[in-house]
């Protein structure tokens, strides 16, 4: 072969690696947009939760009708009472939301309601039950980082008394208990689907006892001052489907660009490829049976034996217990793989970039026949 003829074969390699490598360029680089798309999707498409904590807190005032013994109409709070004394109560109640770290948007609502209840005192089930909007329900949305609820109501005692005497009276009922509780219930949501973001409601309570002469309040309420109390989340955009949808267009052209690499691959190889891809499996699978040999090899006064296939070598090897020995020439387009024998003859095996090429021209020859 020319040297001409081979200057342009390797010509033809390293430009046929260069194309590979743009290949490989591109599919990385689409690689790298599929990663960062997906994970911005999936970044941005995750419910976001901040940590809020919360606490209440009621007062109330309990006023006097006028009478002879008492001077101040509005009594000390955590006294004891009598009842028949009693106008109205007034129930002031303090509920307090603070966002931990972030600020966000949110909604809440609350309303305030009476309950009144006539449990037997043996069984502690409900006779009867009576309930009592006193504030509708008021709804607000919210990005502050605290929110704060005041909400002062006037309870008409007596109502609640004479209605529970009436029904107690009315069905000649003894053995009862019978109280009146005025609840602020407040609701915290996502502001994106409603959804309660609190496992129950957070209620506030003023518990008054009914139909006894003289009673006592309590206060009770089912909130923890917990700053891992509850979350709140915010719903993601539903422009975040975009870097779903640029995700995998990425990826289809990735894995578009890699299957036209390997079919270019697989349509393009040069003998040099095929002798640098044969030679370093050689390498890579019999490279402890082969000693490299730097220079050349003195065959004077040997027989030369050619073997067609490196496995005879290795058979050959062997059955005569001598080494393999390779000596490729300085342009790296030829290898000898050779076996001296005590008996002075040499087994070779060669693989030379010329010898490929004639094959691959013989074939092409024979296809276009």
């Amino acid at each position: 072969m020319k040297k001409s003829e081979i200057d342009k074969m390797f010509a033809e390699d390293v430009k046929r690696k260069k194309s590979i490598l743009t290949y490989l360029g591109m599919i990385i680089l689409f690689v790298g947009f599929s990663v960062l798309f997906f994970y911005t999707y999936s970044a941005l498409n995750k419910v976001k939760y901040v940590n809020y904590i919360e606490n209440s807190d009621v007062d109330y005032k309990v006023a006097y009708k006028e009478n002879a013994f008492f001077d101040e109409k509005n009594r000390n709070k955590d006294d004891q009472y009598i009842s028949d004394l009693i106008d109205y109560i007034t129930a002031s109640f303090k509920y307090r939301l603070e966002l931990q770290k972030e600020e966000i948007s949110y909604k809440y609502s609350y309303r305030v309601e009476a309950n009144v209840t006539v449990k037997d005192r043996t069984t502690n089930k409900n006779l009867y039950t009576y309930d009592d909007v006193l504030v509708t329900k008021v709804e607000k949305t919210s990005n502050k980082p605290a929110t704060e609820i005041n909400e002062e109501v006037n309870v008409n005692y007596n109502k609640y008394n004479d209605l529970i005497k009436d029904f107690i009276r009315t069905y000649d009922i003894d053995n009862v208990t019978s109280t009146l509780s005025v609840n602020l219930y407040v609701d915290v949501l996502n502001n994106c689907n409603d959804d309660k973001l609190t496992a129950n409601e957070s209620v506030t309570s003023i518990v008054i006892p009914l139909t006894n002469k003289t009673m006592g309040m309590d206060i009770t309420n089912n909130i923890i001052d917990n700053e891992d109390n509850t979350i709140i989340c915010s719903q993601p955009s539903k422009a975040n489907i975009l870097f779903l949808l640029c995700g995998l267009v990425s990826t289809i052209i990735a894995l578009i660009l890699t299957v036209r690499m390997i079919i270019f691959a697989e349509t393009t190889k040069t003998a040099k490829t095929i002798y640098e891809k044969e030679l370093k499996k050689i390498l890579s699978n019999y490279g402890a049976y082969i000693q490299r040999v730097n220079g050349t090899f003195d065959i004077s006064g040997y027989k030369s034996l050619r073997i067609e296939s490196f496995t005879d070598m290795l058979e050959i090897r062997d059955t005569i217990n001598e080494p393999i020995l390779m000596i490729e020439n300085a342009k790296k387009t030829g290898v000898y793989f050779i076996i001296p024998s005590a008996n002075k003859i040499l087994y070779t095996y060669g693989l030379k970039v010329v010898d490929i090429q004639r094959d691959l021209e013989k074939k092409q020859e024979d296809k276009e026949q």
